[in-house]
């Protein structure tokens, strides 16, 4: 297969017009010597005239020019994805079409953009592209400097694409001589700077001087790993002396001047001539989108532990993470506990260790980089992120495959930590990672067979294809590989690294079936490495949460080719970018960083304010000179710094970027500290206090053999041993057009195996039932003797069926077989009251309500600021402040403050509470109110309205005891002004 490139896609003819036009009407001299580029004055009026009407279209903080010696510097931003190595290389073309330049050193940071660069200039297809399609009536000569091979005896010859590069004449019209290098042939050894050559290279001794010499034009790829005070590019600057550098980058370097307050960071932008960002980019559809999915812990805790590092039969490194929290480090020996690393461990103890891998007293084995659950005892989580891997690969794969005209070839990324875990080692034992991966893919390329209509038989044959070989549909580089002389790691390594087109390929050259399709590095495969067909990333290796995200997921931004080679461009493309939960905000963090990017001083355009004058139903000129009166921009149409956070909030319409009300942090906003009125406080006081009393629930006491026939008659029932699931949360960016927004889409779930310790097991059952252990482990032992329990079914799921069905009898038959009676106990240190009945200053804003609304509420509620839960809670605390005369004092209950015991075994508290008066001011009534976002009590579900019940009895014995508290549960069809009024007419 030939891969087919597009001539004069927009925005890379864009930039390399751009480019070629900075030289307009420049006065260009025809070079002395044959081995020279042709010359330019870089302080020539005409030049300087160009770059500044080119940056007239540049945002205004990236625009300007600085002296940097004797060279002109011009810089293109193009995000990853979008063709920069094409850029560049029809560039050269056209620098020498036009202007007569020949000799370009190309400048890349690693060895794996090296080998990308040398492939795609060097390809057939390219050439052929640039000459055809292009009508370049030339070639590029390309040289390939490498790093020096141990010299043999003899003459020392200074290295052969130095002496073609420097010799290649300039007027040789057919010829553009292009010579590539890494950094590290730039800093490193004396091969550059060495002069005791035995040949002469017209008339140097010296590379550097020789190289110097042909007046170079020097292209930097990748330039935030070129910053200006590394020797790499101190020695492209004083060494190669070119008379230009063109960097090519999405990204670039940043510079920091002065200390402390005066201290200002920027980008390392010199005469910028193009750009296009990644927002453009994504808005534009030029690379794919992201959907970034992590399945949501199994544990709540939000902590796992990884085994990063074992010392044969010595000691074990754990690293325990946590959400949000950095990362421990524990070092274990065997007989150690894993109770160190965390108490959920307590009684599991480290048996053995191994080469690579520990052995635990409960009989698990975990493996060097393998990632696991505080709960022990759960499938790995690993495990469960390879699996969704399969799963969103094989829905791209069959769409890709079966549901277009022409097929496209479908691949997928796996970063891991640990190349023991998917090489096998010289004892010949198999790596866990890679047998779990066969193991995954063989189970969903046979369930997958299966399904598949007659119409797609053709996908079932490749699929067949696949299971009947599946060590050839994945494979491996690591960097180790490069010094690997074993032959089928080395074929694995030159496919993925230089055979692109291979493999994207569905076929190989005999005509079978080319299945391989699933990639394992471990985060070699980055800068410089691309394949237009890579459709899903998995992360299964830690790696530094600081790293640009848009690096990270770069691998699989650029847009696919079908089977015929053509970049296919009319589509919308997702990237599925799986991750683990210590990274769920990895979405959010690239669009901010896309974002980010965007300018900090705007410039609004006509049409803007044409759309928003239309949608507020005003003359443009009118709103022009609304704004201008506000300050909020200039004359210039520039939106004024100062100002600009007020614009934004009054003209949302104009937001560039992540409009806020787009993407929300409610965890955020929890830690929020809102004050208590104390002014207001002591007409609720005596409620307060009473509804805070402890009282204890008692059941009928004939009760106790009904619950132990329940549990016997619960444990036979046919559903309720079974396997616990587990969910996956899935993030898609998506755009307006303007800005990178989140749009939360449907997960997948998987069935796992996650036994529990049986003690474990009916401790749980106890803890949430109060049955006692003992009656749980007869009716077990009773169960046991009329049918098997699964081992594997002693699990989380199954104790949480037991209690649930145990909580819908108890609902059932104990609701008029309970009553409450009152503690003795006093009244101490309440959500809103310090130990001496005294309100506290502040509450968490969280355990109050998870959203806001803007304003002071009425002087009549118990907090100064206005948070809620559900829009029925806003309506309450809005309306009772101006609308109910009546009210005193009201206030949202702080959640779990009051609890008040329940036959569902879970305590309750209602959520609003009002003192009000007769309109004569005869009685003071007290009502406690209970929302729910439903139509009709019929609606809530049997917990609730068993909750409710209870509270009803509880506010019941309140009054017989002394204390009335009328209770109400508001549903969303009634006002509480209804409620208020009708108890004041009660």
């Amino acid at each position: 297969m030939e891969l087919i490139l597009e001539r004069e896609l927009a925005h890379q003819q864009k930039a390399v017009d751009t480019l070629v036009s900075a030289f307009e009407g420049v006065g260009i001299t025809k070079p002395l010597l044959a081995y020279e580029n042709p010359t330019f004055d870089n302080k020539d009026l005409r030049l300087i005239h160009n770059i500044m009407e080119i940056q007239n279209n540049i945002r205004g903080d990236y625009r300007g020019r600085r002296d940097e010696g004797e060279y002109l510097n011009l810089d293109v931003k193009m995000e990853t994805g979008t063709g920069k190595t094409y850029v560049y290389t029809q560039t050269i073309y056209e620098m020498h079409k036009q202007y007569g330049f020949n000799k370009f050193i190309i400048a890349v940071p690693s060895l794996a953009i090296k080998a990308g660069t040398k492939q795609f200039i060097s390809d057939s297809y390219v050439k052929h592209h640039f000459s055809d399609a292009c009508g370049y009536n030339c070639d590029i000569e390309l040289g390939l400097l490498e790093s020096a091979k141990q010299r043999k005896k003899g003459f020392l010859a200074m290295p052969s694409p130095i002496r073609d590069f420097v010799t290649g004449s300039c007027q040789n019209a057919n010829k553009i001589y292009v010579l590539l290098v890494n950094m590290h042939l730039l800093t490193n050894g004396n091969m550059l700077t060495r002069s005791d050559y035995d040949y002469l290279v017209e008339g140097f001794y010296r590379p550097f001087d020789a190289l110097k010499a042909t007046k170079s034009i020097v292209i930097i790829d990748e330039p935030h790993r070129f910053a200006r005070d590394q020797k790499a590019y101190k020695a492209i600057a004083e060494e190669l002396q070119p008379q230009m550098i063109i960097r090519f980058g999405a990204t670039f370097p940043e510079v920091s001047e002065g200390r402390g307050r005066n201290k200002v960071t920027y980008k390392d932008l010199n005469n910028l001539v193009y750009e296009l960002s990644a927002c453009d980019s994504f808005n534009q559809n030029l690379i794919k989108g992201v959907a970034k999915e992590h399945f949501e812990p199994l544990s709540q805790k939000e902590e796992k532990v990884k085994l990063t590092t074992v010392v044969s039969k010595t000691s074990a490194t754990f690293h325990f993470k946590k959400r949000d929290v950095d990362t421990k480090t524990f070092t274990l020996s065997s007989g150690d506990s894993l109770s160190i690393i965390d108490p959920v461990f307590e009684g599991i103890t480290i048996s053995a260790i191994g080469k690579n891998f520990i052995e635990l007293t409960n009989g698990q084995v975990k493996f060097m980089g393998e990632e696991f659950n505080t709960d022990i005892y759960s499938s790995s989580y690993q495990e469960q992120m390879v699996k969704l891997a399969i799963q969103r690969h094989f829905e791209t794969e069959r769409q890709n495959f079966s549901g277009r005209q022409f097929k496209i070839k479908t691949l997928v990324l796996f970063f891991i930590d640990d190349i023991a875990s998917y090489r096998e080692s010289d004892d010949g034992k198999m790596p866990y990672l890679k047998e779990m991966f066969e193991r995954l893919l063989l189970e969903r390329l046979n369930s997958l067979i299966g399904e598949l209509p007659d119409s797609e038989n053709e996908y079932r044959e490749y699929l067949k294809a696949s299971a009947a070989n599946i060590s050839a549909c994945h494979a491996g580089y690591f960097s180790q590989d490069n010094n690997d002389s074993d032959e089928a790691i080395a074929q694995e390594v030159d496919e993925i690294l230089h055979n692109k087109k291979g493999l994207i390929s569905l076929y190989n050259e005999d005509g079978t079936y080319n299945t391989r399709r699933f990639l394992f590095s471990k985060w070699t495969l980055k800068e410089g490495w691309d394949n237009p067909n890579v459709f899903t990333i998995a992360k299964l290796r830690s790696s530094g949460s600081e790293n640009s995200k848009l690096q990270e997921v770069g691998r699989g931004l650029r847009l696919p080719v079908d089977e015929n080679g053509n970049r296919i461009s009319n589509e919308e493309f997702k990237l599925n970018y799986i991750v683990d939960f210590t990274e769920a905000d990895f979405a959010q963090k690239l669009v901010d960083e896309i974002n980010g990017e965007l300018p900090i001083t705007l410039v609004l355009n006509t049409d803007d304010l044409d759309k928003v004058a239309k949608a507020r139903d005003v003359d443009p000129d009118d709103l022009f000179t609304e704004l201008l009166l506000k300050k909020y921009i200039n004359r210039n149409y520039e939106i004024r710094s100062e100002n600009r956070d007020a614009f934004f909030a009054e003209y949302p319409e104009f937001t560039s970027g992540v409009n806020s009300n787009k993407v929300t942090d409610n965890n955020k906003n929890k830690s929020q500290q809102i004050k208590i009125r104390k002014a207001v406080y002591p007409e609720l006081k005596e409620l307060w206090e009473t509804i805070n009393q402890k009282y204890y629930l008692f059941y009928e006491s004939d009760l106790e053999y009904e619950i132990t026939q329940a549990l016997h008659d619960i444990l036979r029932k046919n559903d309720v041993f079974g396997n616990i699931t587990v969910y996956s949360q899935r993030d898609e960016m998506t755009t307006d057009g303007k800005k990178m927004c989140l749009q939360e889409v449907s997960g997948v779930s998987y069935s796992l195996k996650k036994p529990l310790a049986y003690h474990e097991f009916i401790k749980r059952i106890n803890s949430q039932t109060s049955i006692p252990i003992t009656v749980i482990h007869d009716a077990m032992c009773k169960l046991a003797a009329e049918k098997t329990v699964l081992p594997e079914h002693i699990n989380d799921y199954s104790a949480a069926n037991i209690i649930r069905s145990f909580t819908d009898w108890r609902i059932q038959e104990t609701q008029t077989r309970f009553r409450y009676a009152r503690s003795t106990q006093p009244v101490n240190g309440t959500a809103l009251t310090y130990k001496d009945g005294s309100p506290r200053e502040m509450i968490k804003q969280g355990t109050i309500g998870t959203m806001f609304v803007e304003g002071t509420p009425s002087e009549k509620y118990l907090y100064d600021k206005i948070a809620f839960d559900s829009p029925l809670e806003k309506d309450n605390i809005l309306m009772t402040g101006t609308g109910i005369d009546e009210v005193v004092v009201y206030g949202k209950i702080p959640k779990s403050s009051i609890s008040i015991p329940t036959i569902v075994g879970e305590n309750y508290s209602p959520d609003f509470m009002y003192v009000v008066k007769k309109s004569d001011g005869t009685k003071e009534l007290n009502i406690v109110v209970e929302t729910k976002l439903v139509e009709n009590k019929s609606t809530l579900r049997g917990i609730e309205n068993a909750k409710i019940k209870c509270a009803e009895a509880f506010f019941k014995q309140l009054t017989i005891d002394g204390y009335m508290v009328s209770f109400h549960t508001q549903l969303s069809n009634k006002k509480v002004k209804q409620i208020i009024e009708e108890v004041i007419n009660t």
